[in-house]
């Protein structure tokens, strides 16, 4: 399925894109997201095939590459990255992180902001508006599916457009607030010399981390390396004495911004398991 608006959702098979309806078990027992493979009788989906991951908000499936689009301008988002990249680990997705308008930055200063997501997705630096880095970006993409996400403004939509699948709105960023005009309507998939493309409005993720606190550390590794050597078993790495991810910290061998962002979605999922339980 490459598109669900309103109910009606548009279906693509050998014989070109249709529009269809969902018989009404189907609807009711079974949610249906854009990139399900599904079985059509004329124009109902009869059935959803098995799905080999699902991304939430928004509901993506069966993709094979999130790329987590960022830029200098807007003001990256590192937080919401984070979640992203954890969010594809819990779904078995590979990340890669593009970004965008990287004629705005020095690449220096973006090699540093960068780095230590090079253990976790492959990095891209483009620009949809010089046209730079999009002939290696276009190789990547080849025989897979793939979704752009992150916060508005970026250039998500600009990118695509870039690549060369179809002419699509392009906002443009507003000087006053700095901030974009979202003018994808529905997530939609779009064909691309042998590869797909899912093109998705800006959306929140502050819900979808669905792990407890003391689980966040399995998905930072370089912590995880060192937590045999804290003094005690349950260290949270945040305010504990002998804790060796802060000692490695203190001696800069960590990341300063990263462990911040640990801290934050720590908190972030106490504070919602304690909601749980008022």
């Amino acid at each position: 399925m490459v598109k669900a608006v309103a109910g009606a959702y548009s279906v693509q098979t050998e014989e070109g894109t249709r529009t269809c309806s969902v018989r009404g078990k189907i609807k009711k027992d079974f949610d249906i997201f854009v990139g399900d493979y599904v079985e059509v009788t004329g124009d109902v989906i009869e059935s959803v095939y098995p799905r080999k991951n699902v991304l939430i908000r928004p509901y993506v499936a069966n993709i094979d590459v999130l790329f987590i689009v960022l830029a200098p301008v807007p003001e990256p988002d590192w937080v919401l990255a984070e979640k992203l990249l954890l969010n594809c680990r819990q779904e078995g997705i590979p990340a890669a992180i593009v970004f965008n308008k990287c004629e705005l930055m020095k690449k220096e200063e973006e090699e540093r902001l960068l780095a230590p997501y090079r253990r976790d997705a492959d990095v891209f630096f483009v620009s949809a508006k010089k046209r730079i880095g999009l002939d290696v970006l276009t190789a990547f993409i080849q025989g897979k599916t793939v979704c752009f996400a992150g916060q508005s403004a970026v250039g998500k939509t600009s990118l695509v457009a870039a690549l060369g699948t179809k002419d699509l709105e392009v906002g443009e960023l507003s000087k006053r607030i700095r901030r974009g005009k979202n003018t994808t309507r529905a997530v939609e998939i779009h064909d691309f010399s042998g590869g797909k493309l899912v093109d998705t409005c800006g959306f929140s993720v502050a819900e979808s981390i669905d792990i407890k606190p003391e689980e966040l550390i399995y998905y930072y590794e370089d912590f995880l390396k060192v937590q045999n050597k804290c003094r005690f078993a349950n260290c949270t790495h945040i305010n504990e004495p002998g804790c060796a991810v802060k000692k490695m910290l203190e001696e800069g061998k960590f990341d300063k911004d990263r462990y911040d962002r640990y801290v934050k979605l720590y908190r972030e999922l106490e504070e919602r398991r304690k909601k749980l339980y008022v």
